[in-house]
């Protein structure tokens, strides 16, 4: 019997991981796909587009360029309505894209724009695609990209039973997040009062929480976190050399997305090193 086609979206495909994730998908290595590959601009990466004209890409994968501003609502909405309106359903969302501002003091705009994009925004993009995973029939999985930046052994222990409370709800998640926002933005005392020094941590620390709530509210789903390692890339590179390829940090990812993974659901996964080159393991967040 011939394996179905699976529908799939990949955010932050122009580079790095997200151009990895891609390349791997469009190899046929995963069966038969419609890929929505988006980035900013809404076009495909030049690499894409050559090994398209070159044929070697999979004839059973087709791969569609899509435009996305996590930071823009109505970009999101046009993003799902488009899908919704092209596919009866949505099998994985890979949710790549992100931002990284490697300093400790950032401007009030860098902040806001780390939290809208990181944790606002992917969950935006998270819970406009419910429906459509919803009708999978292999199962819909969710991989929000995060990074052990965000565990919390670097936040203080006061704060950490907050994010890991097992009923903790969107509103309880929100406000945490305005706290730390309003700790550094008008008193800038965030790192005296527990939070860790940089908001890329607190984002992706968010994100965890939310990806956590997604999957407690959505059982018929697979929804996880992962840290796909320290990878070089324009945003991993910003911390020193990075030991791992754009390839090795797809790995967690794509086994999240489309590996046997059981039913595991609302866990964040990662290998026991940052520099490790495996399908990585559920981790305490």
């Amino acid at each position: 019997m011939a394996q179905p086609t699976r529908v799939a979206v990949v955010t932050g495909v122009n580079r790095g991981i997200g151009l990895a994730i891609l390349r791997k998908l469009a190899s046929g290595s995963t069966g038969p796909l419609v890929v929505y590959a988006s980035t900013r601009a809404g076009t495909l990466p030049e690499v894409i587009i050559t090994e398209q004209q070159q044929q070697q890409s999979h004839p059973d994968v087709k791969i569609l360029p899509a435009q996305l501003s996590l930071t823009e609502p109505t970009s999101i909405d046009a993003l799902a309505a488009r899908v919704a309106e092209e596919q009866t359903t949505v099998d994985v969302l890979i949710n790549n894209a992100g931002v990284y501002h490697y300093r400790e003091r950032i401007s009030n705009a860098d902040r806001t724009e780390t939290l809208e994009t990181n944790y606002r925004g992917t969950l935006r993009l998270c819970q406009a695609f419910l429906p459509l995973l919803a009708r999978s029939q292999s199962g819909g999985r969710i991989v929000n990209l995060s990074s052990q930046a965000g565990r919390l052994r670097w936040f203080a222990p006061q704060l950490r039973p907050r994010f890991l409370a097992p009923d903790l709800a969107w509103e309880q998640l929100d406000a945490l997040v305005r706290e730390y926002d309003s700790a550094a933005n008008a008193r800038g005392d965030e790192v005296q009062t527990g939070w860790p020094p940089m908001a890329y941590a607190v984002s992706k620390a968010a994100l965890n929480a939310g990806t956590r709530i997604l999957a407690r509210e959505n059982p018929g789903l697979l929804i996880n976190s992962c840290c796909p390692g320290w990878v070089a890339t324009d945003l991993g590179g910003q911390a020193g050399p990075p030991p791992k390829t754009p390839e090795e940090g797809a790995r967690i990812p794509l086994h999240l997305a489309f590996g046997d993974i059981g039913k595991t659901s609302g866990r964040y996964w990662a290998n026991d090193s940052t520099a490790g080159t495996g399908v990585g393991k559920v981790q305490e967040p």
